[in-house]
């Protein structure tokens, strides 16, 4: 299917008028459904539960919290599960020199190949990115005392700006926020088990971003090949920009812990010394 083609009519003619760039999209959609059949690649991709988020994570939500509840916050006695009802969790990301990154969740991606050769993934790529204004009122930050480590691959989400590869998220790996492929192989096929990757794509606050991944790999003879790994869109929520209606609060640990020994929720020996 050609994108973007304009039809026009005149004299009895009807012109196809496509750019470049939409015939070499169309031409790209052609390979990557022709590679798919024939079992080069194939992802299963599945999202991080929420309630395995650990410490430091954001949580979003569609309503405003009421005074009663930040008042809650502010004092120690509500957490992000008592008032964030339905929320979505995110974590945060800045990837080496400059600080790229921003908010987003994070996918569990298997990938494997039937091919009874061995073939090489070369790249990952987010495509068709389409992003608009979150819908989110609310923003609850949850911080610890350090940053997570998270092995995987990042790619911050750009509109309409060309095509972004994958960063390493790992803080522990030497070459973080660098090129994911500059430094790290993926080998599917012949025999081979399959693989598991953390997938994350981030966008900057107020934004909410949908995107699928494409795979570029190449088999044993040379050929390269593509394949878009998944049919329905990923969904990156980066929570409530700086509007005048949005609300961004923190969670004091050092409150919640005192007020959880105040009101006997914790034992005396671990509330010795909590001022």
């Amino acid at each position: 299917m050609a994108v973007g083609c304009v039809l026009t009519t005149g004299a009895g003619l009807v012109l196809a008028k496509c750019s470049a760039r939409d015939q070499l999209d169309a031409s790209a959609e052609a390979q990557s459904a022709k590679d798919a059949e024939q079992g080069y690649i194939h992802a299963s991709i599945r999202m991080k539960p929420y309630s395995s988020y650990v410490p430091p994570y954001l949580t979003f939500s569609k309503a405003r919290l009421t005074p009663r509840e930040v008042t809650g916050i502010e004092r120690g006695e509500y957490s992000d599960l008592d008032v964030m009802k339905n929320g979505v969790k995110a974590e945060s990301f800045f990837l080496g020199v400059g600080g790229q990154g921003g908010l987003g969740q994070n996918y569990f991606v298997d990938l494997v190949s039937d091919s009874s050769s061995m073939i090489t993934v070369t790249d990952l790529k987010p495509v068709d990115v389409d992003c608009r204004a979150s819908k989110m009122m609310a923003a609850l930050d949850t911080p610890s005392e350090g940053l997570s480590s998270i092995a995987g691959v990042t790619f911050v989400l750009r509109e309409n700006k060309g095509l972004n590869g994958g960063l390493i998220s790992d803080s522990e790996d030497p070459n973080w926020g660098k090129p994911f492929f500059e430094h790290h192989t993926i080998v599917l096929g012949g025999g081979a088990d399959a693989q598991t990757l953390q997938l994350t794509g981030v966008a900057p606050p107020g934004n909410r971003c949908t995107w699928k991944v494409r795979a570029e790999f190449t088999t044993d003879d040379g050929e390269r090949h593509q394949a878009v790994l998944n049919e329905k869109p990923l969904t990156t929520e980066a929570g409530p920009g700086k509007g005048a209606n949005t609300q961004h609060l923190a969670v004091d640990v050092g409150k919640v812990i005192k007020w959880a020994c105040d009101h006997g929720e914790l034992t005396s020996s671990r509330c010795r010394g909590v001022q």
